[in-house]
């Protein structure tokens, strides 16, 4: 049986007022439940991001953030958590509203013990299916492009073998076909790598391991490897590192992935004798929704930019779909998803701004001693 049918199910009461807060962590903790409280949607925002909860339990109207702007938060960061919205303000538009964000149910005030752990209940159950149906499809999915993969691995020694002429002599124009193939095994076999990945990532599947991790070495490191790919292009990689950059947790491999991503794009849509400037900076320069300290990694290119268009769908992997015709940019788009998959992985923010013929920036924002 799945671990998340197996193991007891942790619940997040979210409420300003003291007693009915206490009430509701006695109820469910006597019904077996763990239970943890917020008393204000900032409390509540700050231990989902950093504990995962099966059910959040969300009051309405609270001081700093009120319940709506806390799933307005959390939904996209939390996919695999429910919501419950128990408020006193009773509204059919406001209940319309939040069930379209992703609130589970709705009800207000004052709750019938009886009633409000049978629906609880239900909602945990409904969870743990949905939560084993997201396995059994990780699992065929993962297994699927493995099996494809297989054969693509197996194409590109075949080609690698004709090429050296094992086989015998080859002409120019066939050396010529084999090379044409080989590009496209790659470049196959990369396309079900990032498949692979992104998978891996919707699912829950990846092991993040986060150790502490110096991004004023980190980041050079990588530029200075990258560096000769962006000379060949005669394209100028500049990086400058802020004073006071904080050591952090993070999984240096993963974030070396998400650099390389960033930094193979801009080399690749950039102009020769373009420039690209990385830089790493500290300070109270947030994005709206996260915190005012944080650790930003910027990635400025001169290449040919982003439409307006385009430009909310970047890390989409069905931005095609979405806007109903091929990206002007030669690419699925897999690779951008697996970034923000990996930023928001380790509580971080990736963002966009671009213009058509002047360049793209591309940010990552890290809380500082949350990530």
């Amino acid at each position: 049986m799945s671990e998340s049918l197996d193991r007891v199910p942790r619940l997040l009461v979210v409420d300003d007022e003291d007693g009915f807060r206490d009430l509701m962590k006695t109820i469910l903790t006597n019904e077996g439940f763990t239970v943890d409280t917020a008393r204000d949607g900032e409390d509540a925002v700050q231990k989902a991001r950093n504990r995962t909860y099966d059910l959040i339990l969300l009051d309405l109207k609270m001081p700093r953030m009120d319940g709506m702007e806390v799933l307005k938060t959390l939904r996209p960061e939390c996919p695999t958590t429910d919501f419950i919205i128990v408020t006193g303000y009773g509204d059919v538009n406001i209940a319309v509203e939040l069930i379209k964000l992703g609130a589970k149910e709705y009800f207000t005030k004052p709750v019938e013990p009886a009633d409000f752990i049978q629906r609880v209940k239900s909602s945990l159950r409904a969870h743990a299916a949905e939560l084993r149906v997201r396995e059994l499809q990780a699992e065929f999915s993962s297994r699927l492009l493995h099996d494809l993969r297989g054969p693509v691995v197996t194409l590109r020694s075949s080609i690698d073998f004709l090429l050296k002429e094992s086989a015998g002599p080859i002409t120019s124009d066939q050396q010529q076909v084999f090379q044409d193939m080989r590009l496209s095994a790659m470049k196959l076999d990369a396309l079900l790598n990032d498949m692979i990945d992104l998978t891996l990532f919707e699912f829950g599947k990846v092991n993040i391991e986060k150790l502490p991790v110096n991004l004023d070495v980190l980041v050079p490191g990588v530029c200075d490897r990258i560096r000769p790919r962006a000379a060949a292009r005669h394209i100028n990689l500049n990086v400058v590192i802020g004073d006071g950059i904080p050591t952090m947790a993070f999984d240096p491999e993963k974030m070396e992935q998400v650099l390389n991503n960033i930094l193979d794009n801009a080399i690749k849509y950039t102009h020769e004798r373009g420039s690209i400037n990385v830089s790493v900076s500290a300070g109270n320069h947030a994005p709206a929704g996260t915190a005012a300290e944080t650790v930003a990694i910027a990635i400025a290119d001169t290449g040919v930019g982003i439409s307006k268009e385009e430009l909310p769908l970047l890390f989409d992997k069905y931005k095609d779909v979405l806007t109903g015709k091929p990206s002007s940019l030669k690419t699925t788009g897999l690779g951008l998803a697996i970034c923000k998959s990996i930023v928001e992985a380790h509580n971080g923010t990736l963002t966009a701004e671009s213009e058509l013929g002047k360049g793209t920036t591309i940010t990552m924002y890290f809380r500082t001693g949350e990530n």
